[in-house]
């Protein structure tokens, strides 16, 4: 008995790192997403003031 609630608790544990990971992969992918829209407006803002001088 103890042997199943040992493997239990290590699938549950593997099931925890596996989510954790991907979850975590998700948030970087969404952060360059991001990163990269900024620096996209940020040059959209710099044209729009150099245009208006």
């Amino acid at each position: 008995m103890v042997i199943i609630y040992g493997l239990a608790g290590l699938l549950g544990l593997f099931l925890l790192i596996v989510y954790a990971v991907s979850f975590g992969i998700d948030n970087s992918k969404q952060v360059k997403l991001l990163r990269s829209e900024l620096k996209e407006i940020k040059k959209e803002i710099k044209i729009l003031g150099e245009n208006q001088k």
